[in-house]
């Protein structure tokens, strides 16, 4: 489920190595949103396992699960792996771990990284971090967002990065199929206690004719109501697992909920992908939740 900070953050790391006169495959083993396609090289990105690559950089995820079929061990063997991450559950497993749980976004880590190697940012590098930045901060409104996380999006701005063109494309268009999925998330969410979540299973995703891009900030949208701390929403994939979402307000840690069910994340932000069967994954992440002793 890459969000704007996974995607932002590859591609401005490749646009800073090819500056360098390095041969860069962009990979991602999932479908990327339709409200990421505005970006410089997006769609240069696909599906890769490792091959004769000489160095492998993995970036915004917190262990080699999230990255599907582009992390095999066995074919990368003993070749160096870079890992850059922020995620609180991180487990670092390269040959270089570059985590920092303090930083808003990955994209903040990579800006600290291209400044370090001296690399000209150019209008496009500027747009993919902001909209790591702007993303993975829901436009700075989440308590991860700091002094820091304001002057790097400030110099990003005067590098020609866009706030208002990130707002308008991540947040303000979506497809009509899209807009149905949503229409029907909501119709179809549930409130017990301060815990509202809703799910969307594969059958009625392909009826709607979304394909897989059309669920991206839904789970923000159930927190939005106000009797509730924690929000979650399931997708059910084609091949039977589900992807979790899970949100919560400042004050409440649900990272802990989604460890437990082989995910991890933020305090606040936190996801994992579940094991089929779809009916028994609502009351899965509930009980995890009551495990944690959330409400």
């Amino acid at each position: 489920m890459p969000d704007g900070d996974c995607v932002g953050s590859q591609l401005a790391l490749a646009h800073a190595l090819r500056a360098l006169g390095k041969e860069v495959t962009l990979a991602l083993d999932d479908k990327i949103p339709e409200s990421l396609f505005f970006l410089d090289g997006v769609r240069a990105i696909a599906p890769h396992t490792p091959r004769a690559q000489d160095v492998f950089v993995f970036v915004d995820g917190s262990d080699p699960s999230r990255y599907g079929k582009a992390f095999d061990a066995a074919a990368i063997g003993a070749r160096p792996i870079i890992l850059i991450d922020h995620h609180i559950t991180n487990e670092p497993f390269g040959t270089y771990n570059l985590v920092d749980p303090g930083a808003a976004s990955a994209a903040e880590i990579v800006y600290a990284v291209v400044r370090a190697l001296d690399v000209p940012i150019s209008p496009a590098l500027a747009q993919a971090l902001l909209t790591g930045i702007v993303t993975d901060t829901l436009g700075f409104r989440t308590a991860a967002t700091t002094p820091e996380t304001l002057e790097s999006a400030t110099a990003l701005v005067r590098h020609g990065g866009s706030i208002p063109e990130i707002i308008d494309q991540v947040y303000n268009r979506r497809s009509f199929q899209t807009l149905h999925v949503l229409g029907y998330a909501l119709a179809h969410a549930a409130l017990v206690g301060k815990i509202i979540y809703s799910a969307l299973d594969f059958q009625t995703l392909e009826k709607f004719g979304a394909n897989g891009n059309g669920t991206n900030g839904i789970v923000n949208q159930l927190l939005t109501v106000a009797d509730a701390d924690i929000a979650f929403f399931l997708v059910e994939k084609k091949d039977g697992r589900i992807d979790l979402s899970m949100r919560a307000r400042v004050g409440t840690d649900v990272s802990g909920a989604a460890r437990r069910l082989g995910g991890g994340g933020h305090k606040q932000a936190s996801g994992a992908t579940l094991s089929p069967p779809f009916e028994t994954a609502v009351q899965r992440v509930l009980d995890a939740i009551q495990q944690e002793s959330l409400p």
